[in-house]
């Protein structure tokens, strides 16, 4: 019996509930996936500096790291998907508005409010997942839902390399998905779990309630984001060509959408934590390998391995969170973990570029190899501190729930 399994659902009401939030994260997924690179690609056609241009690609995750402390009290005002829906709204007027408005001032602002509308329905939709997910499946909805979020991330750059960066059309599209996506959430209204209004804790005092996860945030954002933009300058730094140094990034993201089902099964099997350590080792000795790969198709397969594992520690977590945390403090663990994630996708490109810098490329092997090791012993020293707590809790929660619907 899950400690979270408080809402009176029948399994089919739990599944299309699932269902929903699975289908609106997608176009949450695709707005995201466009913004980012338009938005880049823009300010060099209008010959910003660099510096100008990188600001502007952090300054959605600069405001999901300011806004999501406030949001669990906001959300708590609202319903679920009226927070959710506000969100996507936010995003869909800001796309609309960037045509309108032409100028690096203006889109550095929309690109603001663009992030923080982003993470309304990032931060509730994790959590009503895993309110409504029972410990049997658990991991693989939740590895459901980012392969789902993680597939719009791929969309968004094929997008544009359709629909151009100029005219109404990349605006409208991204304007389009995020619209659509409050369509499920309206659809299922009635299926929609509350969201906790009195947490025991704030977001940061929330890091408390499962370190675990937040490591495993900020390891995850850290390896799948420094991947994500690095991975390729890494490529060319070993003799690859440009198409093929773009061609392992792109293995990297499929690594991430494949692996990541099987994980979440195993985590449903066994313990999150047992297979954060297990991802964890598996990455470092994954990616010790690849200077070392023999031809161009072990290197591949070495690198769809890191970006199944670098993906594995996002669902991880976030079923961490589900398996050990109250049902009233979810939301703002799941905004800490968020923050942890953001910080490591923040912190990632600078440490590598300056680790290739320092030791060219080999510095970035090892940073990424010292990160996941880092990680695991974090998984391992702070679990046996929380092991005698957690099952308590487990223990105490699945008395509270005996009784109510699974």
């Amino acid at each position: 019996m899950s400690h979270q399994g408080t809402m009176e659902l029948t399994p089919r009401q739990r599944m299309l509930s699932v269902a929903a939030v699975i289908l609106s994260t997608i176009g949450v997924g695709v707005s995201y996936g466009v913004g980012y690179p338009l938005t880049s690609l823009t300010f060099e056609a209008w010959a910003q500096p660099a510096w100008l241009t990188g600001l502007a690609g952090s300054m959605p995750a600069l405001a999901i790291l300011l806004c999501l402390p406030f949001f669990p009290a906001i959300v708590a005002r609202l319903n679920t998907v009226g927070a959710m829906s506000l969100g996507c709204v936010l995003v869909g007027l800001s796309f609309l508005l960037m045509p309108v408005f032409p100028s690096p001032e203006a889109w550095l602002v929309l690109r603001f409010i663009m992030g923080a509308g982003l993470a309304l329905p990032w931060l509730v939709g994790e959590t009503w997942i895993n309110t409504v997910a029972t410990n049997r499946n658990r991991g693989q909805l939740l590895a459901l839902y980012a392969i789902a979020l993680f597939s719009g991330f791929v969309v968004g750059p094929y997008v544009l390399q359709w629909v151009g960066i100029t005219g109404w059309a990349p605006f409208l599209f991204g304007a389009a998905g995020i619209f659509l996506a409050v369509l499920p959430l309206v659809a299922a209204l009635k299926l929609a779990p509350k969201m906790p209004s009195h947490p025991q804790t704030g977001v940061f005092g929330a890091i408390k309630l499962a370190p675990i996860a937040m490591i495993g945030g900020l390891v995850g954002g850290f390896l799948e984001l420094g991947n994500v933009s690095m991975l390729p300058v890494y490529g060319v730094a070993i003799g690859m060509s440009e198409a093929e140094a773009l061609r392992i990034v792109t293995m990297f993201m499929l690594g991430g959408l494949v692996l990541i089902f099987p994980i979440g099964v195993l985590a449903d099997k066994l313990s999150a934590r047992t297979m954060l350590i297990g991802v964890g080792l598996i990455f470092a000795v994954t990616t010790t390998l690849v200077p070392f790969a023999p031809s161009p198709l072990l290197m591949t397969v070495l690198v769809f391995v890191m970006g199944g594992i670098g993906v594995g520690f996002y669902a991880l977590s976030l079923t961490f969170i589900g398996q050990t945390v109250r049902l009233a403090d979810l939301a703002v663990a799941n905004a800490a973990f968020l923050i942890a994630y953001q910080l490591g996708a923040m912190v990632a490109p600078t440490a590598l570029g300056v680790a290739m810098e320092v030791s060219y490329p080999s510095g970035y092997i090892v940073v990424l190899v010292a990160a996941a090791l880092i990680g695991v012993l974090g998984f391992i020293t702070i679990g046996r501190q929380k092991a005698g707590s957690t099952v308590r809790v487990t223990i105490v929660d699945e008395k509270i729930g005996a009784g109510k619907s699974d």
